[in-house]
């Protein structure tokens, strides 16, 4: 099986893991903590535990368990700032609509279209003189054709 986790902590070493589960029974455990870096090998990055995404929903869902006669789970409290505020998502959603290509909505940034729209009238107008330089060289040689065929019948 492979481990899809990896935990790196200065004091205890790196440690991997193969799920998301494996992560909270290690929080239960105090093997690592919600601000022990993590690398999930599938996204590609590094973040600590408690921001996962993935380790928080199943976090939240392992919270709700309260087995009967026991007392409620008791996991290391997030990290204090989990909510992105209003600014810095625009700002994030921006920068992926410049990343992926599309416009930005508030305006500032037209200069994409207007380049995308000149290399378009570019393509067209290169296409349309391939085209007119084609018909003229058909024509040419129809015609070339025709005279050489007068002169073998006139002989």
């Amino acid at each position: 099986m492979t481990e899809r986790f990896l935990c790196s902590d200065p004091l205890a070493g790196d440690m991997t893991f193969a799920d998301v589960e494996s992560i909270l029974d290690a929080l239960e455990a105090a093997l690592v903590t919600a601000d022990t870096p993590l690398f999930d090998s599938v996204r590609q990055s590094w973040q600590p535990v408690g921001l996962h995404p993935e380790v928080r929903a199943a976090w939240e869902l392992r919270e709700r368990y309260r087995p009967q006669g026991g007392s409620r789970l008791v996991l290391p409290a997030l990290p204090a700032r989990l909510a992105i505020d209003g600014d810095e998502m625009a700002l994030r959603r921006a920068a992926y609509s410049r990343v992926r290509g599309r416009e930005v909505t508030n305006g500032e940034d037209d200069k994409p279209a207007r380049k995308r729209s000149l290399i378009a009238a570019g393509g067209l107008l290169a296409v349309a003189l391939l085209a007119f330089v084609g018909w003229v060289i058909v024509t040419f040689a129809v015609r070339l054709g025709r005279f050489a065929g007068e002169m073998v019948v006139k002989r």
